[in-house]
């Protein structure tokens, strides 16, 4: 509260008033008993009177300077009691330096020289360091309007009672006081001369009347020359649109009355209200001062709790609050310490900042400049209740903050340990740590970007991803990883050049020498191609992987496991089923290898080129289609599409591998080349547990066979046979058998 101090100062200055009218009472019984006063004596003194003067001036000088100078219209002083009074008198005090000049006057004042009291009837004003010039005899009845203008302190009471044998002056009727630019009162007071001690009983209120007008009251007040102290009981200080309350307010002075310290206890309070309220309350609270009255460090201890309202409400609680002033009385920094926590936002829609010290640094007196945290770990929560209630948890050792020009958060660098923790209802919390943070915000408070660095790993249930460095995107919730990421799922594991990771749906897009392994495989009987328990790996340029499905797409893609392979320019694997979707383009096609087994035992490689490929492992049959074509060690064949039927890896036939060809089913312009042979047809099927292959042909056109022994040869059917090269034409009772002449030979 930006209160000037000089009110404080006035108050105290205010408490000198019974002071200085003690010093005249002492004067004025040294008028009465005095053979140094000047008087006109009356001609009739009444019986009971034993002197009586009018008009008379009496002073006192002390090594050739005036001390005070005291006018009286008229006294009389009583035979029997020694009592005395004084009327329309005026005493002007000008110190041993005769650099002051007080005035203190009244209608009467009595003395009662066997009790010691001296009193005041009526009215008594008392004027500090008024101007010489103006000084001299009021007019009866008191002081005139012109005098009262020119006097720096003024002061009015009644009742005002002194005991010269105590020390103590007392009056229980109100005092009131007027200073340049302000006014002030009080009901009753005490006053000690012994120990230069005020106390103002009650009601006690001083009311500003400069520009930034403020209006000071306490319940009670004490003043104190040594030490040089204000205690206010119950005080209030009220500078619109700001109100400042404590249980007890100690104001402490220096020699030449600056304010130098003001201490609150009990339950200190601060109130402003107007477009932008505030609240602020703790059990103690200190303001010290410079030389200039400017405020220098403010203090709240002991549990402080505060809250403004407004379009961007807040509230917040720490142990301690110290608030650091510039030269111009604008508070440059404030450190919140011992369990700070800070709470910014529409109930809903909240940011609460948790650390154990906080220093607030500002920039002219208004705009929040940064923000720093220390002495331990801090963290940001910022909580949403709608669509679903959620929350984003950011921590790190320690924070850096920077705020916009509306006072709203727009970065934050927090190191070490950053960790960013993200819980919505029914889902499981979302952890991204490293060792340093660094996030923007936008101009809601929200999130813009966020970049963590050194060490970065990140975990959701059973996925994590580790990278050295990550930047986060909340507009779709992503993560860019680089530097050596690694996502790992559920037996999955993927490496890349660059990886993004959708936070949201946990899928992830991968680019640059993508590597994924799946280990969490276990052997399927009844499978074949993909149905070992061994890892499958899939390489590749790029992939997108969907986690919710477990399906991936790879371009330029190598799938293998043990040693099925399948090579293509873009590989979609469905890790669930077991599938996979291959598609060539017009620089790349579909590559894969199955084996034939032979009577010896031994098997031979079978190559299949195509456009596209489809394999399920369930069904244990690859499709192949789009110029297709298939390389044995002694055949080559070519078909618009073929189906590959794989024996099973638990069935007979020693089928390990689990790319035993059982039958080969194919469609559309096949051609046959074997050795010299060439043979087309429509649809061709080959048996395994044969070793042949049955080529057929379409209505109106009959498969055939060229050999260079035999000619052009066709029949409604034709067989091939690969572990001896015979052919059959024709599929009735007596088909025509072609041997090759080698066979024979060989026989």
């Amino acid at each position: 509260m930006p209160l000037d101090p000089r009110i404080l100062r006035k108050l105290f200055a205010a408490g000198a008033v019974l002071a200085i009218l003690v010093a005249a009472f002492f004067y004025l019984r040294g008028i009465i008993k005095t053979k140094h006063v000047t008087e006109k004596l009356p001609e009739n003194i009444p019986a009971n009177v034993e002197r009586s003067g009018q008009g008379f001036t009496f002073s006192q000088s002390q090594g050739g300077k005036t001390l005070f100078t005291v006018h009286a219209a008229n006294f009389q002083q009583y035979k029997d009691s020694g009592n005395a009074e004084l009327h329309d008198v005026s005493i002007t005090v000008y110190g041993r330096e005769e650099n002051r000049s007080d005035n203190i006057y009244g209608s009467s004042f009595r003395y009662d020289q066997k009790s010691g009291d001296i009193s005041a009837d009526g009215e008594v004003h008392i004027d500090l360091d008024a101007s010489t010039a103006a000084a001299g005899s009021p007019a009866k009845g008191g002081a005139t309007s012109a005098q009262e203008t020119r006097t720096l302190i003024h002061v009015k009471t009644s009742g005002l009672t002194f005991n010269r044998n105590t020390g103590i002056a007392k009056t229980k009727e109100k005092i009131e006081f007027r200073v340049p630019g302000a006014n002030g009162s009080a009901l009753g007071a005490n006053y000690d001369s012994h120990t230069n001690v005020l106390s103002l009983k009650s009601s006690v209120r001083l009311v500003s009347t400069e520009k930034q007008k403020a209006t000071i009251e306490g319940q009670s007040a004490t003043v104190s020359k040594d030490p040089r102290r204000i205690v206010l009981d119950h005080a209030r200080i009220q500078q619109q649109p700001r109100t400042m309350t404590a249980e007890k307010m100690t104001v402490l002075l220096r020699e030449d009355n600056t304010v130098e310290r003001i201490v609150g206890a009990g339950q200190v309070q601060a109130v402003g209200e107007g477009s932008k309220p505030f609240e602020v309350s703790a059990p103690a609270g200190e303001i010290l001062m410079g030389a200039a009255n400017q405020p220098q460090l403010a203090t709240l201890s002991g549990g402080v709790n505060f809250k403004t309202q407004g379009e961007s409400p807040s509230e917040g609680k720490a142990e301690r609050v110290e608030l650091n002033f510039a030269s111009k009385g604008h508070i440059s920094k404030t450190r919140l310490s011992g369990g700070v926590e800070l709470t910014q936002g529409p109930a809903g829609k909240t940011q609460t900042l948790k650390a154990t010290t906080l220093d607030l640094f500002l920039s002219g007196g208004k705009r929040l400049d940064h923000a720093v945290t220390s002495d331990g770990p801090a963290q940001m929560v910022m909580e949403q209740a709608t669509p679903q209630r959620s929350s984003t948890t950011i921590s790190a050792g320690q924070f850096t903050a920077k705020f916009n020009a509306r006072n709203r958060l727009s970065s934050v660098y927090g190191s070490p340990d950053a960790q960013i923790v993200s819980t919505s209802a029914g889902q499981p919390d979302r952890t991204a740590r490293g060792r340093e943070l660094d996030a923007q915000f936008n101009s809601k408070g929200e999130i813009s970007s966020a970049d963590l660095n050194g060490d970065f790993h990140y975990q959701q249930a059973q996925q994590t991803a580790t990278a050295e460095r990550a930047h986060y995107n909340p507009a779709d919730e992503s993560f860019l990883l680089t530097g050596s990421p690694r996502i790992t799922d559920s037996g999955m594991s993927l490496t890349a050049d660059r990886v993004e990771l959708n936070r949201k749906n946990g899928g992830a897009r991968a680019d640059g020498n993508v590597k994924t392994t799946y280990t969490d495989v276990k052997a399927q009987p009844g499978g074949a191609m993909l149905a070992s328990g061994e890892p499958i790996h899939v390489t590749g340029t790029s992939a997108i992987a969907n986690r919710g499905t477990g399906v991936a797409q790879y371009s330029r893609a190598r799938l293998w496991q043990g040693a099925n392979i399948v090579e293509a320019p873009s590989l979609t694997f469905d890790k669930s089923r077991r599938s996979l979707q291959a598609q060539g383009n017009q620089t790349a096609r579909v590559t894969s290898v199955f084996v034939m087994p032979q009577k010896d035992g031994k098997s031979a490689p079978v190559n299949v080129i195509s456009n596209r490929l489809t394999y399920v492992d369930s069904d244990r049959k690859a499709v192949f289609s789009g110029n297709v074509a298939l390389r044995g060690d002694e055949f080559t064949m070519s078909a618009n599409t073929v189906n590959v039927l794989l024996a099973s890896r638990s069935g007979a036939g020693g089928n390990t591998s689990g790319n035993q060809l059982d039958r080969i089913v194919a469609q559309g312009d096949i051609q046959i080349h074997q050795g010299d042979r060439k043979a087309t047809g429509s649809q061709l099927t080959y048996y395994g547990s044969e070793e042949k292959f049955v080529l057929t042909g379409s209505p109106g056109r009959q498969p055939s066979i060229f050999d260079a022994e035999h000619g052009q040869i066709s029949g409604d059917s034709l067989t091939f046979y690969t572990h001896d090269g015979r052919v059959l034409v024709g599929s009735g009772e007596t088909p025509q058998i072609l041997t090759p002449s080698r066979t024979a030979e060989a026989k």
